[in-house]
């Protein structure tokens, strides 16, 4: 096989590709997206209301209601310094919670809440509303509730509360992560399982699009005939190797430029998520395991002729990246288990497997480097057999090829 042959492939996929609308657009859009699917949902949820909110209360101890409006204007009030919640009073009676759904429905509460005789040893009362999707103030009402009868139990029992919550204050624990070296680290408790989670949910999106993109430029060579024309040049395996290198290349650079707008939004996420100095070996297996689920994918598009054909072909493959995230619990407890090594140096399961432990506890070298070369022999040994394939999938007409046909074919020399 010629390099220089390969990389003329590359070149003309990479160049074609990265000029067309479709790719600018999408380089553009898609963080817009994401940043608007990310952000805006958070920012109208902490937006602080701008009216008083009436909240009514039915209280058969007639205990709560004199101290839950106190207890909500000390902890939440408007901008301008108007209480957050006014909490109406309804007398308990045979027609209380008829005239409190009457006023919810005119719009007069928001909400209300029944609080029977028996709360303290039931430890619940009743919220009702038109909307019971408002986490904020449900979780509101819920803490209020919860002080106030907190409070009350200890007075009744000759306890300050002020002393129960200076006792019960919570303890704050800082973790340090320590390297093979024996360097030590601040690090926020589980950084390091988001981040390689972080880091299978980027492969697995890029992957999967990059991975179509491939089978579906092969599926329309081979159907515009074109390929015929580029074998009479140059070998399968070429055009194969050329064609993985040009679109993983194109497939890094939108990562590259998605890479950066992000940096520049991840203050806040940057500020928990503290980076090992391992973590080049994340980008090592990034782009090692990017080029060998490529591979997959084209050799498992090869053969095949149409995009029907293709989508399936692909649907089994991008599934395996997914699989680490069901034993993620398992790494995140024990990285340097006997079976997780095992599991991390399967093809397969390499990238992604690493991508979990690396941030968590990083592997002994040896794991690392042999991860490196396992990634590397895959990925040409299925360079290779897409071109096999291929080069033979292109002459047979009429019949689907069996999982024997396909190793036949990647296994044949020649």
């Amino acid at each position: 096989m010629s390099l220089k042959k390969a990389l003329v492939v590359a070149r003309w996929e990479f160049v074609e590709k990265v000029r067309t609308k479709t790719f600018i657009i999408s380089l553009i859009l898609m963080p817009v997206f994401i940043i608007v699917v990310s952000v805006v949902p958070s920012l109208l949820i902490n937006k602080p209301s701008s009216t008083t909110i009436n909240v009514g209360i039915i209280d058969k101890t007639g205990e709560i209601a004199p101290i839950l409006d106190v207890n909500l204007l000390g902890k939440y009030k408007l901008p301008d310094g108007r209480p957050n919640y006014n909490v109406v009073v309804i007398p308990p009676g045979d027609s209380a919670r008829t005239e409190a759904n009457r006023m919810v429905l005119s719009n007069r509460l928001s909400s209300y809440i029944v609080v029977d005789t028996n709360i303290m040893s039931s430890r619940k009362f009743e919220y009702v509303s038109e909307n019971v999707s408002n986490f904020k103030d449900i979780s509101r009402l819920q803490s209020a509730v919860k002080d106030i009868l907190v409070t009350n139990e200890l007075q009744r029992n000759g306890i300050k509360p002020s002393i129960v919550k200076e006792v019960t204050r919570p303890v704050d624990l800082e973790t340090v992560r320590l390297s093979k070296e024996g360097k030590e680290e601040k690090t926020q408790a589980g950084s390091g399982f988001i981040l390689g989670y972080i880091f299978i949910i980027i492969l697995a999106f890029f992957v999967v699009t990059s991975g179509q993109l491939l089978v579906r430029s092969v599926v329309e060579e081979k159907s515009n005939r074109i390929v015929e024309v580029l074998l009479s040049s140059m070998t399968a395996d070429e055009i194969m190797t050329g064609k993985i290198l040009g679109l993983s290349l194109l497939g890094l650079t939108q990562l590259a430029v998605w890479g950066a707008i992000a940096i520049s939004f991840a203050g806040q996420l940057a500020a928990f998520i503290t980076v090992p100095g391992s973590i080049w070996w994340e980008g090592v297996f990034f782009v090692l395991g990017f080029l060998f689920y490529s591979s997959i994918f084209v050799m498992a598009g090869a053969p095949v002729t149409t995009e029907q054909e293709a989508q399936q072909a692909t649907t089994y493959v991008s599934m395996l990246l997914f699989l680490p995230i069901v034993l993620a619990t398992m790494v995140a407890q024990n990285p340097s288990a006997s079976y997780i090594k095992i599991l991390s140096l399967i093809p397969l399961l390499t990238p992604t497997m690493m991508a979990f432990r690396i941030p968590i506890q990083t592997p002994d070298l040896w794991e690392l480097i042999a991860g490196t070369l396992i990634l590397i022999g895959s990925t040409y040994f299925c360079m290779i057999a897409a071109g096999r394939i291929f080069k033979i999938g292109i002459l047979v007409y009429g019949k689907r090829p069996s999982l024997n046909d396909l190793v036949r074919w990647a296994m044949k020399k020649g």
